[in-house]
């Protein structure tokens, strides 16, 4: 079979890293396979691409915003120029706007389109253009990819009939035994308003006081860095709280971590709270939508908190910073919980969604 995937870029994403797996999967299950991205000509992979894939980097629109319509409706012509030149048997997408623009592409080719949604649709900011056209494309894709049952009651009950649940795949047993009790709490994400880590620095601030070992490193890259560099020193830890960037490699974070933390106010379905899981690390997250709380059960695998409550998030911290055997437990039952996101038992998953049986 012939595939194309098509994703918006190559860098240190969640998405990112599951295309990275399914693609080499394909390959391994005899698939020709070709990847599509939205960037310029010699951007390099964060994640390791196989070498028997075939990645087409699609950058035509340097200067222009990428929100803009000119920009979009350029992006399809290229797309559907592409589709029409490679003939593919099947079109896999993931994100909300790269799957309108593959659908809009493959009208009428005859190729069959998989959508992935990999974010909280209710949540997501989008145009009303977007909404409008979105109800109207969706319909034409063959199957919907959503990550957790709670995303797939927000669909109109036409589409759920369409839709399968499949979580994102962690193999974490490379790093299990790696952990060290080096007191440090760790974050990874954007730096963006939606991981909610301007709430994880107050909370830590609140806190840092009755444990002067322990410090919070948040690994990621974005456009509120200034910001939260900033909040930190106005709680006066820049030397406790620490910002330095994306990893070199993928999950080099995990032998950094004591204590792990997603602080997101929405999500799709967080890989890294998986990966943190899977390396056998305890585990913070807030109950936001979605996904944690269809992970973590609170109390036994991990520690769930209300979203946005600084307070809550403190006090979660607390009892884990202070409690080493604490620490221990949620950490085995943690890798325990992880285990039915198998980077085989997902793939099997995925397999079935994209074969016509």
């Amino acid at each position: 079979m012939r595939i194309a995937i098509v994703q918006a870029g190559l860098s240190a994403g969640g998405t990112e890293r599951v295309v990275s797996l399914l693609a080499a999967d394909r390959c391994r299950r005899g698939d020709e396979v070709h990847l599509f991205a939205f960037v310029d000509e010699h951007e390099p992979s964060y994640f390791y691409l196989d070498p028997s894939i075939v990645v087409h980097r699609l950058s035509k629109n340097k200067g222009l915003r990428q929100s803009g319509w000119f920009t979009t409706v350029t992006r399809i012509t290229t797309l559907r120029a592409e589709f029409k030149r490679l003939k593919p048997d099947l079109v896999v997408s993931f994100l909300t706007k790269i799957n309108i623009l593959c659908l809009l592409a493959a009208l009428g080719l005859g190729v069959r389109v998989v959508i992935s949604e990999r974010n909280n649709p209710r949540i997501q900011r989008k145009h009303i253009a977007w909404r409008l056209i979105s109800s109207v494309v969706l319909p034409q894709a063959d199957r919907l990819v959503m990550q957790t049952d709670a995303i797939v009651s927000t669909l109109p009950q036409a589409l759920r009939k369409k839709a399968v649940v499949i979580g994102n795949p962690c193999d974490g047993s490379a790093l299990v035994g790696s952990i060290q009790e080096n007191f440090r709490v760790v974050a990874v994400g954007r730096l963006v308003e939606q991981k909610g880590f301007d709430t994880l620095i107050d909370a830590f601030a609140q806190i840092a006081e009755s444990f002067p070992a322990w410090t919070l490193t948040i690994f990621g890259e974005g456009s509120d860095r200034v910001t939260l560099e900033r909040q930190v020193a106005s709680v006066g830890l820049t030397k406790r709280v620490l910002l330095p960037g994306v990893t070199a490699r993928a999950g080099d974070w995990v032998a950094e971590a004591s204590i792990f933390v997603l602080a997101s106010r929405y999500e799709g379905f967080p890989n890294v709270l998986i990966e943190a899981m899977a390396a056998g690390l305890p585990v913070i997250s807030t109950e936001c939508d979605f996904g944690p709380a269809e992970i973590i059960q609170s109390g036994i695998s991990g520690l769930l908190v209300p979203v946005d409550n600084v307070a809550e998030l403190a006090k979660a911290m607390s009892q884990l910073m202070a409690d080493v055997s604490l620490r221990s437990r949620l950490g085995r039952a943690a890798l325990m919980a992880a285990t039915r996101f198998s980077q085989p038992a997902i793939m099997e998953q995925w397999n079935a969604a994209l074969v016509r049986t």
